[in-house]
């Protein structure tokens, strides 16, 4: 007989492996602070006198924007039940005329794609160097963005991602001084960040300088998944940002995953922020052991740039693995899940709820994994795996705007024979779901190839414009 409830049946299942989990959501698992998760049916409720509603500013659900916007210091926060992907659509519609010109990061998520297509938006690009070894996007840098508007002034926005998906922090105040001299709006994608205002020396776009920016709960707080807050600085009335969240939000929100965030938030200002800094720390020394005599090599802080202090990058190509590789190891050997793995590097979300036991545990692992290379290698240490330097591809001619080509006819082929084609949708490895080729943009040989590097099947169809 077939598995009469096969998702929670698989949820269930996969609970009770009791893997060291190294990805997201930030509970880890774990019931934190006041929000006890086995009672989330009990409070599963509906718009009621009591219960308020989300989308009309009203308590109890504005009390609880009110405490997070203080904790991030920032003049309002409006939660979402959508993820980051709503509030960041949300802060587009709100700061962005339908039609407009606007500047964005390359590494921008998809969900800011998305929001070209719906707002017909028409993007200038930032970009970054690349960080070697790691061969990730580097900080946006705040004469970048001068630069940018200097050729661009009537943008109607300026959006940046930072903390990006491996941890590297931009210049939030730097930049924000430049685009209000342009008096052009900065949004800030701050997705892996909601943890940031917690740690001392560190804190919320908003805070820093930006307009309007975006914060997943559940990525790095103990809260549930799908949580996030929109941050605002005043600049954009309340009355009209909820009008702009109702349009990409369900009209049912969940208000247990509400609640979680508020119960996130007020565990954040005790035990969790303290928590929080211990890790940090604890995360510090890590990347100094892993660097101070192996062969693989955890991301740190260098001239110029600034990481996320509970963010874990680490490159293992010097041993002759993949990030793809590493992840499978670490999974499968020692029932350690890894948030993302890509050519050559793996990523690892800490937060609050992990401990300095739990970072061991990585290590001794790591440390045994590298041991084994050693044996298949031997020599003075370094086992470079020449297949994991994939350089960056040249960027995509932009042949199409992003909402045309959502809406234009459109077929099916293999990737393998789409050179020379325009992308009906966007491509992009998930996660972290940036674009390598965005719809609208022309396939050249240099991005298939790129594409078959990172793992995409050239037998993998895709839409393109007919």
């Amino acid at each position: 007989m077939s598995d009469q409830t096969p998702l929670y049946s698989a949820l269930v299942a996969e609970a009770g492996k009791k893997t060291l989990r190294m990805h997201m959501p930030g509970h880890k698992g774990k019931a934190l602070g006041a929000f006890k998760y086995s009672d989330i049916f009990e409070i599963d409720f509906t718009e009621l006198r009591t219960t308020g509603n989300l989308y009309e500013g009203v308590p109890p659900i504005s009390e609880a924007e009110e405490l997070a916007a203080k904790a991030a210091k920032a003049r309002d926060c409006f939660f979402m039940t959508g993820g980051s992907t709503q509030a960041i659509m949300t802060a587009m519609a709100t700061a962005c005329k339908p039609g407009s010109r606007i500047i964005i990061d390359r590494s921008s998520h998809r969900s800011v794609w998305n929001a070209m297509v719906h707002l017909d938006l028409r993007p200038s690009f930032l970009f970054s160097d690349m960080l070697a070894p790691w061969n990730i996007a580097g900080p946006i840098s705040a004469p970048a963005v001068e630069e940018a508007l200097a050729g661009l002034p009537e943008a109607s926005a300026v959006v940046i991602t930072s903390p990006s998906y491996f941890g590297v922090l931009s210049d939030i105040s730097g930049i924000a001084e430049v685009t209000k001299k342009y008096r052009v709006p900065l949004i800030v994608d701050e997705a892996h960040g909601a943890h940031l205002p917690y740690i001392a020396g560190y804190g919320c776009a908003v805070g820093q300088g930006a307009q309007l920016s975006a914060a997943s709960a559940h990525k790095t707080l103990p809260a549930l998944t799908s949580g996030a807050f929109l941050f605002s600085d005043g600049t954009y009335g309340p009355v009209e940002i909820r009008r702009k969240a109702v349009m990409f939000g369900t009209s049912s929100p969940s208000y247990p995953i509400m609640a979680s965030m508020d119960a996130a938030r007020a565990y954040m200002e005790g035990e969790g922020g303290r928590k929080y800094e211990r890790i940090a720390q604890a995360v510090r020394e890590l990347r100094g052991i892993i660097n101070s005599g192996g062969c693989f090599r955890a991301l740190e802080e260098g001239d110029g740039f600034r990481l996320d202090p509970a963010r874990l990058t680490v490159d293992v190509s010097p041993a002759g693995l993949s990030g793809y590789q590493a992840a499978e190891i670490l999974e499968s050997e020692f029932n350690i899940v890894c948030e993302m793995a890509d050519k050559r590097n793996i990523v690892l979300i800490i937060t609050c709820a992990d401990t300095e036991d739990d970072l061991d545990r990585f290590l001794r692992a790591l440390t045994e994994m590298e041991g084994r290379r050693k044996k298949s290698f031997p020599g003075n240490g370094s086992y470079v795996n020449h297949e994991s330097d994939v350089p960056a591809p040249p960027v995509p001619i932009q042949r199409v705007m992003p909402r045309e080509a959502a809406y234009a006819r459109r077929e099916y082929v293999r990737l393998g024979d789409a050179e020379g084609r325009i992308a009906g949708e966007n491509i992009a490895p998930y996660p972290p779901g940036i674009p390598v080729v965005a719809a609208g943009e022309e396939l050249s040989s240099a991005h298939i190839g790129y594409l078959e590097l990172i793992g995409f099947k050239m037998n993998k169809v895709i839409a393109i414009l007919a």
